[in-house]
């Protein structure tokens, strides 16, 4: 079987991410809470500033972000949070789309490199950052289908079709693909890497590659 899979470095690398999948989405889902915080950090400073006449407050309560309006509902009417008597919030589970960071994490530990913690490192912030943008957006979106035109009617934001388009490519297409895409960029140099390109794809030289 060993000797089977060193001609097939596609599906050796393919096996050893399998493998690495399980352990790092358990580390994952039992880190909880801690794996969002640091977007959240990001995330509250932004929407306050930005939609301080809406939004109240933001927050992170176990893995979801809780976002407090200003406005409260009363008979169908949105109004003032003071008038109507409560005060209407919104949550957005973190983990639907914060999967992106172990599944970067077992891309990057199948592929030995130099300097891995290091780039390890860099990644996470730029998962983290792209988090943050994610959960803005899905607040817009959130925010836009809950208060409708008292939202929309508010100057600072933006139309109801960036809205749509920002929420559709944070969600589904960032947290798929910028894994993939930032393990393809720090891993370029390394064997590992090099090895599961097409030979017409390959570095000529390979004397100064990772090890």
């Amino acid at each position: 079987m060993i000797a089977y899979l060193e001609h097939r470095p596609l599906l050796r690398f393919m096996l050893t991410v399998f493998a690495l999948l399980p352990a790092c989405f358990l580390v994952w889902y039992f880190l909880g809470n801690f794996v969002a915080a640091p977007a959240v950090v990001l995330v509250e400073p932004v929407l306050i500033a930005w939609l301080g006449d809406t939004v109240a407050s933001v927050g992170l309560r176990d893995t979801d972000l809780l976002i407090m309006s200003n406005y409260g509902e009363d008979g169908g009417h949105i109004m003032a949070a003071e008038r109507a008597g409560n005060q209407l919030g919104y949550t957005i589970d973190t983990r639907t789309l914060s999967y992106s960071i172990p599944f970067f994490t077992a891309l990057h530990i199948a592929t030995p490199m130099r300097a891995s913690w290091e780039k390890f490192a860099w990644c996470l912030l730029g998962l983290w950052t792209l988090l943050a943008v994610g959960l803005i957006s899905t607040a817009l979106k959130d925010l836009m289908l809950g208060l409708g035109a008292t939202f929309m009617e508010t100057e600072a934001v933006p139309p109801t079709d960036i809205i749509a388009l920002a929420y559709q490519f944070s969600t589904l297409m960032v947290p798929p693909l910028a894994p993939v895409l930032l393990w393809a960029y720090t891993a370029k140099a390394s064997p590992t890497f090099i090895g599961l390109l097409p030979e017409a794809l390959r570095p000529a030289q390979n004397s100064e590659d990772d090890s």
